[in-house]
């Protein structure tokens, strides 16, 4: 009897050690099968999000790329309807761009698009929130939206980079309870790789469009650039030039007419040789205000006197500004400014650093001021127009710099009054970018 139990009892022993093996084994076959299909899972996941990817990151513009995703959520994943949503006017809206399945027609166009404001709807709130949501019985949830047909399942991603909500990918089904973890796993990824895309395609976009209009400015600052310098040196001045120099010939003073004929044709040498030039240093362009100064002197009998003065801190052969930018501005002064005044007549020019970058030329004179010298040009028609169209033509080269470069280039006219607020003369300051 007691080799009949310790008999059986080794039996239960032997038999008990192999059903734990069978367990074991049974339960090392179940998490083998687990892995498996855990790493089924996410080979399909990495093999369609690859393919999201590629594809996303092939298209050339915005608009290829986001119906090229909405048509993919349909093909690949199995979804009824995807729409995708940019945010705009300034966050407050957002706009169906893309779409595919029954709001699709060939021509990659939407049908009856709708506009859904932020925070309105399931939409409207992932857009509001940054938050991903799962719906899985839209007919429960009173924020459903209806756009073309009732659907009863409905998966919502935003669309987002560093932080912000760009748009919203919005998928539905006609079955509840349709979308899982992975599909929200795969488009939440999807989003981001449109994030990305959409703001470096946004960029770049910016970019072109900048080189164009930059194209554009440099086209229509050299037009404008010659033509202001041709009319800048204005067959007035050049007329009356000539003029001048025969008045010397007639008189006998053939000195005097060399002088000036040599320093006209000097001046209009100079004006030749930069008007094709961007900028040129400040030293080249004191030369030839000083040439246009003596000519303007010799013209009217030493009638005025003028002074050019240089900030010690400023080293003018390596500053650069815009060549002529100066010259109808202390036209102006001498002709409506002083030319009409009685008694010591005199002109000053100072440059002096406002900053290593920003240059400023003070141009003084003590004539007859802007209310007066503007009543004299009303009386006299031709010259109005053509101080106008002088004025006119640099100030649209300032324009246009400006705008090229981003930084200032304006000039302000002031009087320069005394104590009992008369009138002393004219002020008119420039703010020029230097060039480096």
């Amino acid at each position: 009897t007691l080799l009949l139990i310790l008999f059986l009892l080794l039996l239960y022993i032997v038999k008990r050690r192999e059903k734990n093996i069978e367990e074991r084994e049974a339960q090392k076959t179940e998490i083998e099968k687990l892995k498996t299909s855990h790493f089924r899972y996410q080979l399909e996941m990495e093999k369609v999000i690859s393919y999201f990817s590629y594809s996303i990151y092939s298209q050339s513009s915005i608009d290829d790329m986001l119906w090229d995703v909405t048509k993919n959520c349909i093909s690949r994943l199995g979804f009824e309807d995807c729409v995708i949503y940019l945010i705009v006017e300034e966050g407050k809206v957002l706009m169906q761009k893309a779409a595919w399945g029954p709001k699709t027609t060939e021509e990659n166009k939407i049908l009856n698009p709708i506009n859904i404001k932020v925070g309105k709807g399931i939409v409207g709130h992932v857009a509001l929130t940054g938050k991903a949501e799962i719906i899985n019985d839209t007919s429960a949830d009173s924020r459903y939206i209806v756009d073309d047909l009732q659907r009863y399942a409905e998966l919502c991603v935003p669309i987002m980079q560093e932080g912000k909500v760009l748009g919203v990918i919005d998928c539905e089904h006609s079955r509840k309870n349709f979308y899982t973890t992975r599909h929200l796993q795969i488009l939440e990824t999807v989003a981001a790789l449109c994030g990305d895309r959409l703001v470096k395609m946004r960029a770049e976009q910016e970019n072109f469009t900048k080189e164009i209009k930059l194209a554009e400015l440099n086209s229509n600052l050299f037009k404008s650039r010659l033509t202001a310098l041709r009319s800048q040196m204005n067959p007035h001045f050049i007329f009356n030039a000539l003029n001048s120099i025969q008045q010397f010939i007639l008189t006998g003073d053939v000195d005097q007419a060399n002088r000036y004929l040599s320093r006209f044709s000097r001046l209009q040498r100079e004006v030749l040789n930069h008007c094709d030039q961007n900028f040129i240093s400040l030293e080249k362009e004191i030369d030839m205000l000083q040439l246009y100064l003596q000519l303007e002197q010799l013209r009217f009998n030493e009638n005025f006197e003028y002074s050019i003065t240089v900030d010690d801190t400023i080293d003018s052969n390596e500053i650069k500004i815009p060549p002529m930018i100066l010259q109808p501005f202390i036209e102006n002064a001498i002709w409506h400014g002083l030319l009409p005044k009685q008694g010591h007549k005199k002109v000053h020019i100072h440059f002096s650093l406002l900053s290593p970058n920003e240059l400023k030329c003070c141009i003084q004179d003590n004539g007859i001021g802007r209310a007066a010298a503007e009543r004299m040009k009303q009386n006299n028609t031709e010259t109005a127009v053509h101080q106008s169209k002088g004025l006119q033509l640099i100030n649209e080269r300032l324009s246009i710099l400006e705008l090229q470069y981003g930084h200032p280039f304006n000039a302000i006219s002031t009087d320069i009054t005394d104590t009992d607020e008369l009138v002393q003369g004219t002020q008119v300051e420039l703010l020029l970018y230097l060039a480096v």
